[in-house]
This record gives structure tokens, sequence and C-alpha cells, in this order.
């Protein structure tokens, strides 16, 4: 070999490839066409060979040109920084305006125009607007329509309580006008505190009963479940009690009413029944709630006006809010 010919093969080894011939000699170690990589990065095949052979002329402008460098680097499973780094040599900055007129096509609009900019923050700015807007609109209504079933429930309850009310008047009126009809002498009253013997002179109506003179009468309301509270079956178990008068409402989850009224200040009540429960207070912060054993803690669901609305059930031990 003569040394011309050495010489020029040492030359053409420590020669450094271009950014396009680095692709090249890749993609032929890989045994892999140009359709493949065309197909793999979605760009046309003329492009791809545009690139292998470092025609900058034949290329778009440079921001574009990175993106394809990037994806065939990428496709090819090789860094593409030594390979951006050559291509930035061959096309220096202050030259990237100059190589090729602007595009005016609008995929390849560029980015850095200060228009496409504006644009851009406008519509960011419309986004975030638009999705805090709808989130407000969303948490608002749902504010609304659970302070008016709230609503509902409440009235609903106070009317049935009021019924009742209003029952047991007239039916003490009408028990009275029975007995005075007869020619017999009454008093009603509510209900008999302690042990009493009734006047040998009058009937007592209390408790929708009639005690005749000088009856003997054990009053037993305390032992007496009041009105207002349902027992079913269930194997789970409720306990409520109040520190100060509160309003409380109780259903299961069979949709059994167990209870609707007034706690008042010191009361406890036990209920039974099928969780989970649905629970509303009227004074929340004054209520201690346990279900099957278990306490439970209400800070969260307590609003402003200290009202409270919330279903309840234990699951291993655990209170569990639906």
């Amino acid at each position: 070999m003569t040394e011309s010919r050495m010489t020029e093969q040492e030359n053409n080894e420590n020669r450094v490839l271009s950014f396009g011939e680095h692709l090249y000699v890749e993609r032929k170690k890989q045994n892999l066409s140009i359709a493949d990589v065309a197909k793999a990065t979605h760009l046309s095949e003329k492009v791809i060979d545009a690139i292998e052979r470092s025609d900058i002329e034949q290329l778009p402008q440079p921001a574009f040109v990175k993106g394809y460098l990037n994806a065939y680097a990428k496709y090819l499973g090789i860094s593409a920084a030594p390979i951006l780094e050559e291509y930035a040599q061959a096309v220096p900055h202050h030259q990237e305006a100059d190589l090729r007129p602007r595009s005016t096509l609008a995929s390849e609009a560029n980015s850095n125009s200060p228009l496409v900019k504006m644009i851009t923050v406008l519509l960011l700015l419309l986004m975030l607007f638009a999705a805090v807007y709808a989130s407000f609109s969303y948490y608002k209504n749902a504010i609304v329509e659970n302070d008016i079933e709230l609503d509902q429930q409440t009235s609903f309850s106070m009317s049935d309580t009021e019924f009742v009310d209003q029952h047991d008047g007239v039916m003490d009126e009408q028990l009275n006008s029975d007995l005075n009809s007869a020619g017999q002498e009454v008093i009603v009253v509510d209900e008999i505190e302690e042990v009493d013997v009734i006047e040998e002179s009058t009937d007592v109506v209390a408790n929708d009963e009639v005690y005749k003179p000088g009856e003997v009468v054990q009053n037993d309301v305390e032992n007496k479940k009041p009105v207002n509270q349902l027992t079913v079956e269930g194997d789970d178990r409720l306990e409520l009690f109040a520190s100060k008068m509160s309003w409380l409402e109780v259903d299961d989850a069979n949709g059994e009413n167990l209870y609707y009224s007034l706690l008042e200040e010191g009361q406890q009540v036990k209920l039974s029944g099928t969780a989970p429960f649905k629970v509303f207070l009227g004074d929340a912060p004054q209520v201690k709630i346990k279900i099957n054993d278990v306490s439970v803690n209400i800070e969260k669901y307590i609003r402003s006006n200290n009202i409270a609305h919330f279903r309840i059930s234990v699951d291993q031990q655990q209170v569990v809010f639906h």
C-alpha cells in the first residue's frame, strides 16, 4: 500500500461524521431501511434522505429539524445530544433565520413569534377561567341542592311533630267531652309524675287512660319510649348523647325513620337498625355519637350554622362516611 493511500484511509477513519452520516451509519448497523424510519417517525422518506445526506438546503427551519433529529435518534435507540451538537455546528444560530424562507404553512409557524405567544397566553388564561368557573358552579349547585334537601327534611319532620301534638290535643278534648256528656267530672293532665291516688270525686285522664276515683296509679312514663322513636330489627346500634338541646332525625338503610324530635340536655338515645344510618343534627357540636361502640368524629361535616347531615356505618371497627 502506497503512503498516499494509507494517509487517505487514516483521514477517513479520523474524520468526524456529520449529523446525517451519524444516523445513516447507525441505521445501516441495525439493518433498517429509510421506509422503516419514515414509518416509525411519521416523517417522509424525502426528509429522512435529506437528513442522512446532511442536506441543510432541503430541510425546513432548524426548530423543526431538531425535532426530526430527536425522533430519529430515539427510534434508533441512541443519544440525540451529539447529533444535535453536530447539527448546531453545521447550522450556526445566527444563520438559522437566513437558511430558508419562513414557511407559510400553519403547521410550520414560528412558535417564537410574539403573536403566537400572545395567543397562547390568552388561550391558557381562557382555559383557566373556564375551569375555575365550572368548579365554582358545580360546588355552588351542590351546596344549594343539599340545603334544599335539608330544608325539606326539617320541614317534613317538624310538620309530623306538630301533627302528633295537634292529634293528642284533639284526642284529649274528645275524651273529656265524652266523659262530660255522661255526667262525669274529669281532670285532664299530661302525665302522672309519681305514685298518685285519684280523688274520689273526679276521674283523671292521663296518657290517654281514664283513672277512676280511689285508683292508685304507678307512673311508668320514664320507661316508655317516646312516640317519635321507632324500634326495628337490625344488627347495628347507634347511640347519641346531647350535652345541650339539639334536633335529631335518624333513618336506617331500609328507609325506616328511627327518631325525629328534640334531644333534651343530658338526654341519651339508643337506636338499632341497619347501617348506614342517615343522621341529621340541628346543633351538631352538642351531640356525641357512637356506632357499634365506635366513637364518631363529625367535625368536618358540621356547617357554619352548626347543622350536620351525613350517613355512617362501621367496617372492621372503622367509621365509614357515605
